[in-house]
C-alpha cells in the first residue's frame, strides 16, 4: 500500500480558497513549525467547513446549512472576540450533518485541544508552550484532510430531497439515459459522499419500489433511471451495501406500479435479485408469472436464459399478445447472447401462426415475422409454413401478399423445402410468385 502524500492531497482539496490557505500549513510543517501548522490547520478546517455549509444553501437550498450558519453568525454577533463558535459549529455539523463520521469528530476535537495548548501558555507546565512533534503534526494533518477537506460539499442528508424533486422536475428533459447521466454527473454523482450515495440508494428505493401515491407514480421511473446510473457507477460496492441491509432493500409493495417498476428494474441490474431475501423474491416471483409481459424482462428468475424461454412459451397465447416491443427487443438480444435465437424466433412464429384475426395476424408479422424471417433456419421456416397453413387468418389476408414473399425468398435462399406441399400458403402468394 502506498504511503499517504499530504502534499499529492492537498491538490485535491474541494474548495479552491481552502486549497490556497492549507498552502501556509504545509509550508510551516514542511519548515518544522509544527506549533504555527497545528493553529493555521485549524483555522483552514474551520473556514472550509463553513464554506461547505454556504456552499449547500446558495447553490442546493439546504436549510439545514442556512440554519447552521445562521446560528454562528448570531453567536459572533454576540460575541464577537470569542471563539466558542468554532467548536459549536463543528458540534452542530457533526449532529445535523452526515458528513462526519465518530472518529472524524474525535480527531477534530483532538486537533483543536491541540491547537489550544499550541497557541496558549500552560502556566503550570515546565515549558509554558505545547511543542507538538512532527509525527503528531502529520497525523492531525492527514485527519483533517480525510474528515473534512477532501470532501465535497454535498453532504447534507436534506440533498436527498433536493435530488429527488430536482430530478422530477426536469424528467421530460432526459428521454434517454445517456443525457441524464451527464447532468447527474455533474451536479450530483461526482461530489457525493459515500454515506450520502447510502442514503440517496435507500430513499431511491422507497420512492421506486415500496410506495405508491401521486407524488411517488409521477416520479417513479426518472427516480428509477437515477437509482440504475447510481448501481451503474460501482456494482460491486451498491451490491455489498444491498446485501449489508437486505431487509431494508427487501421490504417493498406487494403488486401494482412500484412491483412492476422492480421487475424493470431488477432485469437491467439482475446481481442485486439474489441479494434480496424471500420477503421481496417470493411477491416478484409470483407477480412476473402473472405477466407475460412482466416475466419476459424477469431473466433473473430462471436460472438460464433457456429455462426462462421455455417457461415464457408456456404462457396463454392471450397474455404473450401483451409482450411489449421494448421486451421482445430484449429477449432477441438476449437471445444472441445466449445463441438460443431460434427458440425465440419460435414464439414469434406462434404469435403470428395463432392470430385470430386478419388485423392481428397484419400486427403479428409486422412484430415478430417480417424482421427475422431471413435468420430463421429450417427448422422454424417448416414450423412457420405449417402454421400457415391451418390458419386462414394468415393466408388469407391482403397483405399476404405483400408479406409472404419474404418468406418464399428466405426459403429459396435455405433451400430443400417444396412450397407446393403448402397449397393454402401459395395461394397466399401474388400471381407472379
Amino acid at each position: 500500500m502506498n504511503e499517504f502524500s499530504i502534499e499529492i492531497a492537498a491538490e485535491n482539496i474541494v474548495d479552491h480558497k481552502t486549497k490556497d490557505y492549507f498552502v501556509e500549513v504545509l509550508r510551516s510543517f514542511i519548515n518544522e513549525n509544527y506549533r504555527s501548522a497545528v493553529v493555521m490547520l485549524w483555522s483552514v478546517v474551520i473556514a472550509d467547513l463553513v464554506y461547505k455549509l454556504q456552499s449547500l444553501r446558495d447553490l442546493y437550498h439546504d436549510n439545514t446549512a442556512s440554519s447552521i450558519l445562521k446560528l454562528i453568525e448570531n453567536k459572533q454577533q454576540a460575541n464577537p472576540s470569542s471563539p466558542d463558535w468554532e467548536l459549536f459549529l463543528l458540534d452542530e455539523i457533526n449532529k445535523r450533518t452526515c458528513l462526519l463520521e465518530i472518529a472524524d469528530y474525535q480527531h477534530l476535537l483532538n486537533l483543536q485541544k491541540i491547537r489550544h495548548l499550541s497557541a496558549h501558555p500552560v502556566l503550570s507546565s515546565a515549558n509554558l508552550l505545547f511543542s507538538p512533534n512532527k509525527e503528531t503534526v502529520r497525523s492531525l494533518i492527514r485527519n483533517a484532510l480525510e474528515a473534512v477537506l477532501l470532501k465535497p460539499p454535498i453532504f447534507s442528508k436534506k440533498i436527498v430531497d433536493e435530488f429527488v424533486v430536482d430530478v422530477a422536475s426536469k424528467k421530460d428533459l432526459f428521454p434517454d439515459q445517456k443525457g441524464l447521466k451527464q447532468y447527474l454527473e455533474a451536479k450530483y454523482f461526482k461530489i457525493l459522499h459515500p454515506s450520502v450515495e447510502h442514503e440517496l440508494i435507500k430513499a431511491l428505493w422507497k420512492f421506486c419500489f415500496r410506495l405508491s401515491n401521486q407524488d411517488t407514480e409521477a416520479g417513479r421511473e426518472i427516480n428509477a433511471r437515477s437509482l440504475q446510473l447510481l448501481y451503474q457507477r460501482n456494482p460491486v460496492e451498491f451490491r455489498n451495501f444491498v446485501v449489508q441491509n437486505s431487509a431494508y432493500f427487501s421490504e417493498i409493495s406487494p403488486n401494482g406500479a412500484p412491483l412492476s417498476e422492480l421487475i424493470s428494474f431488477l432485469s437491467e441490474c439482475p446481481a442485486l435479485y439474489n441479494a434480496l431475501t424471500d420477503a421481496a423474491k417470493v411477491p416478484l416471483s409470483s407477480y412476473a408469472e402473472s405477466d407475460a409481459n412482466l416475466f419476459a424482462a424477469a431473466i433473473f428468475l430462471s436460472g438460464s436464459f433457456a429455462e426462462h424461454i421455455a417457461k415464457l412459451r408456456t404462457f396463454e397465447y392471450k397474455l404473450l399478445l401483451k409482450l411489449s416491443d421494448a421486451n421482445w427487443n430484449n429477449l432477441i438480444i438476449q437471445a444472441k447472447e445466449s445463441k438460443q435465437l431460434q427458440e425465440v424466433f419460435e414464439i414469434g412464429i406462434s404469435m403470428y401462426c395463432d392470430s385470430g384475426s386478419f388485423g392481428l395476424a397484419d400486427s403479428n408479422f409486422v412484430k415478430f415475422i417480417a424482421p427475422y424471417v431471413a435468420e430463421f433456419d429450417r427448422e422454424r421456416l417448416i414450423l412457420l409454413l405449417n402454421g400457415i397453413e391451418e390458419n386462414s387468418q394468415t393466408y388469407r389476408r391482403g397483405c399476404s401478399w405483400t408479406d409472404h414473399p419474404k418468406i418464399v425468398e428466405r426459403v429459396v435462399g435455405i433451400g430443400g423445402i417444396d412450397l407446393t406441399e403448402y397449397r393454402n400458403f401459395t395461394r397466399s402468394l401474388p400471381p407472379n410468385e
